[in-house]
């Protein structure tokens, strides 16, 4: 193929750059907005009525859209800053900006209409609450990514940063169905936000051992001049109890039948580190991590599972005599 010819073709697929540095295919990340619908449906007085299921569902897909245009703008705002540090990354080197294959100006503009066209959107559609969980969404992605906060650069506040982003969607579908002066439970809030930094710690120490070089890890991001492979082991032991604690009180005082489910859960999280640490695994984003066939297949049968122990009828503690087992109770 002549350079002309090529040239052309480079050009006539221009946009397709341009829909990769919104990073469409992350937008997976806003499934976790549906365990806030779950948490809302399963906890507000009132909310499950049969007739009110189609209402449901609607909120449920439209409350997706305005978190998916936001999160795409703070994805533009993420790769023009990282540009500098993605070109001594073995493969973020690709990017379209990093190998300058978009215009900047074209993405600031971009980045506005995601914006505008999300708030606009969310304030159609949802209450007070919602737009100002969205608007914390948007806030998460600016102190993330901009100096003088840019915690991505600030080893572990980097992870408790970006985690942060699950409440937030807990917060949108809780939101998206309930009222806005009704509140999430707090163990739960943690435990998602805890499980959220608990999964980014083990991508932080996958892609710290991919890198596989001190010098060039601390060239691509800061925080891994601080990080070691032990620290971050740690900081993932730390997560995991803390996730376990908060699910523990909250699973107690709203689903004891939940109990059950833990097996399933660390079970779906030794899926999920397994494939991460892997040399492939490193290499890929959260996102692409989530597609893997058994992770899917973990997942699926953890919500499953999970639903049923949350919707029966019947208390399973004492049924299988669980209790029985301390003195006094």
């Amino acid at each position: 193929m002549s350079k002309l010819a090529t040239s052309r073709l480079s050009k006539d697929r221009s946009w397709i750059h341009y829909l990769r540095v919104m990073r469409i295919d992350h937008w997976l990340k806003n499934v976790f907005i549906l365990f806030g619908h779950m948490v809302a449906l399963g906890l507000l007085p009132g909310l499950l009525v049969w007739e009110r299921i189609p209402t449901i569902a609607w909120a449920v897909f439209f409350s997706l859209i305005p978190a998916c245009l936001v999160a795409s703008a703070n994805y533009i705002l993420n790769e023009i800053l990282d540009a500098p540090f993605d070109r001594t990354h073995p493969t973020k080197k690709y990017r379209a900006v990093a190998a300058g294959l978009v215009n900047i100006p074209v993405l600031w503009v971009l980045m506005a209409g995601l914006i505008v066209a999300g708030f606009a959107f969310a304030l159609w559609f949802f209450n007070l609450s919602y737009n100002l969980s969205l608007l914390l969404l948007l806030i998460s992605g600016l102190v993330y990514n901009v100096r003088p906060f840019r915690f991505k650069d600030r080893a572990f506040l980097d992870v408790i940063a970006e985690s942060f982003n699950n409440p937030i969607r807990l917060w949108l579908g809780w939101y998206s169905l309930g009222p806005a002066n009704s509140f999430p439970p707090l163990s739960i809030l943690l435990a998602w936000w805890f499980f959220g930094a608990l999964l980014m710690a083990g991508k932080r120490y996958s892609e710290y051992r991919f890198i596989g070089n001190a010098d060039r890890s601390a060239r691509y991001r800061k925080s891994f001049s601080v990080y070691t492979e032990r620290s971050l082991v740690i900081s993932m032991i730390v997560y995991a109890n803390f996730f376990c604690f908060c699910m523990g009180v909250a699973i107690t005082h709203y689903r004891p039948n939940l109990i059950f489910v833990f097996p399933v859960v660390v079970g779906a999280i030794g899926v999920y580190f397994n494939r991460a640490m892997t040399d492939e695994g490193a290499r890929l984003e959260p996102e692409e991590l989530l597609k893997n066939p058994l992770i899917i297949a973990a997942t699926f049968l953890t919500v499953v599972i999970g639903a049923i122990l949350a919707w029966l009828p019947f208390d399973l503690i004492n049924a299988f005599g669980f209790l029985k087992l301390i003195p006094g109770g």
